[in-house]
């Protein structure tokens, strides 16, 4: 077991769980050189007795040990109040959805597949280690407010600076809501976070393209990882079927869309409401014929119309389990076939006129592992 004090480092401190020391051995050299303060156990009892003595931001966990599976280990750190909500990363080999359903159950926060990729561990740990610290710091400053409250000791310019820091907070909130909405989904479907990271800088080059706004643009790139949220309502005997659909079977599978509105609607937020708009409004189809409302033309939100083509796009030419990647040229044609039919041929015509841009989001946003794009 390693002692340290309880004066947090700069950067964090994270726990690294795994039964083989290689691995350990690379990952604390991967996030040492980042600037954090890396402690390591080699099994389950020696992590949970670290614990005990230790405070951490990250609990980078094996998935397979000798003497208790990491699904143990994270439902031990989810049962103790210390650590019961340090954030936990698993890192294993398997990529089974039940896997990471049966992880996510257990209390996981993320999770990163062996072999892993050092600039997504780094990214990973980067988010954890953030979000934790701001969790925290929301919990004292909002201890700290009610005292004040209480005493009624704040000054009127003190006042001030406390709602504007709420204000920043809440934005942060909505942020962190659309995050874990997203990354509830991802569990349930075989989108991954490199398409759902891909098709949202699509949709925010595209938006800058069309000609909207800094701060739009960035909204929209924030609030598309969203546009399917709605999937979480359907059934998994038709979300996870491995054939066809059924015509009844499809009907019940373009719910997802007005589920997603309901999910994401009805709320004050600006982000919100966006992100609620793209999930109602990504499936029309410049011509009317898509669903779930049969809009036509610019009656589809430009937002709509956008995630549209970022996401068709980035969803042909990438590959998954059931089938191969799209070589550039045919995605391309089926995009330039769909004009003023399937998409709206203004954004049509802007996302084919950017590919270099377009392509290097697509090489700086590669999946772990992948092959270089099929050769046109």
């Amino acid at each position: 077991m390693q002692e340290h004090s309880l004066a947090a480092p700069v950067r964090g401190r994270i726990l690294v769980v795994d039964d083989e020391v290689q691995i350990r051995r690379v990952i604390r050299k991967v996030l040492s050189a980042e600037g954090y303060d890396v402690l390591e156990a080699n099994g389950g009892s020696e992590a949970l007795e670290t614990l005990a003595h230790n405070d951490v931001d990250t609990v980078l966990l094996d998935m397979r040990m000798p003497d208790m599976t990491g699904i143990e280990v994270c439902k031990r750190i989810r049962s103790t109040g210390r650590h019961a909500h340090t954030p936990v990363v698993f890192l294993s080999g398997a990529s089974e959805r039940s896997v990471r359903r049966e992880a996510r159950e257990a209390g996981a926060d993320d999770f990163l597949a062996k072999p892993f990729d050092e600039a997504e561990l780094r990214a990973r740990i980067r988010n954890s280690v953030s979000h934790n610290r701001h969790s925290a710091g929301m919990a004292q400053e909002s201890a700290r407010l009610r005292i004040e409250v209480d005493g009624q000791t704040r000054a009127l310019h003190e006042a001030r600076m406390a709602l504007d820091r709420a204000r920043r907070e809440l934005e942060a909130a909505q942020v962190q809501t659309i995050e874990r909405l997203t990354k509830a989904a991802e569990f349930r479907d075989d989108e991954t976070a490199a398409h759902l990271q891909r098709m949202s800088e699509y949709s925010r080059l595209l938006a800058r393209k069309v000609g909207l706004d800094d701060y739009t643009s960035e909204m929209i790139r924030t609030a598309s990882p969203m546009h399917d949220v709605g999937k979480i309502g359907i059934p998994d005997s038709i979300l996870l079927k491995p054939g066809r659909l059924t015509p009844d079977e499809y009907e019940v599978m373009k719910k997802h869309a007005e589920i997603g509105y309901r999910i994401l609607g009805g709320s004050e937020s600006k982000l919100l409401q966006l992100a609620a708009s793209i999930a109602h409004t990504h499936h029309e189809k410049y011509n009317g014929t898509g669903y779930p409302r049969g809009l036509k033309g610019e009656d589809i939100p430009i937002e709509g119309r956008i995630v549209a083509v970022a996401d068709v796009f980035d969803a042909l030419t990438s590959e998954r389990p059931y089938k191969k990647a799209w070589p550039l040229e045919r995605a391309l044609k089926l995009l330039v076939d769909g004009r003023n039919e399937h998409f709206d041929g203004e954004l049509v015509d802007l996302f084919v006129g950017s590919m270099d841009e377009v392509l290097e989001i697509r090489r700086r946003l590669s999946d772990d592992d992948a092959e270089a794009m099929p050769p046109s």
